[in-house]
């Protein structure tokens, strides 16, 4: 692993990702700063958060909302200046707020330096990229078409991504040590680990036609291959392990197996397939049916793939998951908050989206909001051995009630969601509820309310 048991700092962490041109404004343009994520630390750190986990920040057109990356060792202008990182860094050390960032390592921007280098004829630039005077194979790119695009100056080049987006050719030592580098740069100045972008696509093994795949034509040659499981494991010896940091793997078509090897080769934790997405198609299919079996499943299975699951509810600047299950404004909050409370009873690393979170100061004060409901479960689970340590099992229930128990050596707990904007006959285990989406004295004892979520603590 990137970190030693001993000194896995992240385990228990709540992480806050944050994207950074719609988080928070600090000079009028309507781009989001980094000096508006500075003034929203104070936020951060009532509510709970531990860990930072900033979006693209580098140089970008934004093509491809940042993660077209045009220069790996600075500072988009729109978001700020290397000198206003260098002080997020230190205030966020000083409240106590570690900070991770992005970094999209399978490719770059068409306006990175490298490839107009690579364009215009540098010999040592071009074997940074997949350049040709033809179409070298016939696979089609993650967004349904060919995976080739043709440059100015006629050359053809691999962009899986994007027509804007460069694939790097891992299979040069040259483009892994400027990468290598490029991390030990960030580090050095404090950052405490990266979120990985579409990095089970970097390595390509071969440049053949892709027979049948159920995901993309030519799959079969760069998803997941043995070469980037041997690039994980080489930067993992060369750098991660060299810091205490924490990395995590995000990518496309990631299953199960994938994700145990992935950490098994030196990732921390990573994104896999059957957790929750608000912005999936599968997700939206759930909501065209409101089929919580389906959902309850997905998150059991969740708890089951790796020793340290990531668990979130939205990956990027989306809107709320909510509104795919609540049907009106009150559904939608009540909703949020049950699911809310399930993620952070959950075993597993907490991912926050930034949300609805931190934008005005008068939902801070409303003891009704996802804020304080939130803050509140945060502080609940830190202050509990059985949620911040203890194994999880799931309980019998009805189809759309998720029941499971979190237990450690001195404290079992029972975590009950109705996931309905219905009543739910269940049957209650345990001694005293300890915690509840509502008031403590209106709990029904054969009954569920509508979108309850409730904690019941056992004497054990």
């Amino acid at each position: 692993m990137a970190a030693s048991s001993a000194k896995k700092w992240w385990k228990n962490a709540i992480i806050y990702q944050i994207y950074p041109r719609t988080f928070c404004d600090s000079n009028g343009d309507n781009i989001g700063d980094i000096p508006g994520i500075i003034s929203k630390l104070h936020y951060l750190k009532e509510l709970g958060v531990d860990v930072i986990a900033l979006g693209p920040i580098f140089p970008s057109p934004c093509h491809d909302s940042g993660y077209d990356t045009s220069d790996f060792r600075a500072i988009d202008p729109d978001l700020g200046t290397m000198e206003d990182l260098e002080r997020l860094l230190s205030r966020a050390k000083r409240v106590g707020i570690k900070v991770m960032m992005d970094m999209c390592i399978a490719s770059t921007s068409d306006e990175h330096w490298w490839f107009k280098k690579a364009l215009e004829g540098d010999e040592k630039y071009i074997n940074y990229y997949y350049l040709s005077a033809y179409k070298r194979n016939n696979w089609r790119g993650l967004r349904s078409r060919s995976a080739w695009n043709k440059a100015e100056n006629g050359k053809w080049y691999l962009s899986i991504m994007g027509k804007n987006q460069p694939d790097l050719n891992w299979s040069n030592p040259d483009v892994y040590e400027e990468i290598a580098d490029a991390m030990r740069f960030w580090l050095d100045k404090g950052i405490a680990g990266f979120r990985l972008d579409t990095m089970n696509i970097i390595y390509k093994n071969s440049m053949a036609d892709g027979g049948f795949n159920i995901f993309v034509k030519g799959g079969e040659h760069y998803l997941y291959t043995k070469g980037c499981r041997d690039i994980i494991k080489r930067l993992n010896k060369d750098v991660w392990s060299k810091y205490k940091c924490f990395v995590i793997g995000e990518g496309t078509s990631i299953f199960p197996d994938d994700s145990r090897h992935f950490c098994e080769d030196g990732l921390d934790a990573i994104f896999f397939c059957g957790r929750i997405d608000s912005e999936s198609k599968k997700v939206q299919r759930l909501q065209a049916r409101r089929n919580n079996r389906k959902l309850i499943k997905l998150v059991d299975k969740g708890q089951h793939t790796v020793e340290t699951p990531i668990n979130y509810v939205e990956t990027g600047d989306s809107t709320s998951f909510a509104k795919y299950f609540g049907n009106d404004k009150v559904n939608c909050l009540n909703f949020a908050k049950v699911y809310t409370g399930m993620h952070l009873a959950l075993v597993g690393i907490p991912f926050i989206n930034d949300g609805e979170y931190c934008r005005d100061p008068k939902v801070e004060e409303d003891p009704t909001s996802l804020y304080t409901f939130t803050s509140k479960m945060i502080e609940f689970r830190k202050n509990s051995k059985a949620l911040s340590e203890g194994v999880y099992h799931r309980v019998a229930a009805p189809y759309d009630v998720l029941i499971f128990t979190r237990e450690a050596k001195e404290e079992r707990l029972y975590i009950y969601c109705n996931l309905t904007p219905s009543k739910r006959q269940v049957e209650f285990y345990g001694d005293r509820i300890v915690f509840s989406t509502y008031d403590l004295d209106t709990a029904e004892p054969f009954f569920l309310k509508p979108y309850e979520f409730r904690i019941i603590a056992s004497n054990i």
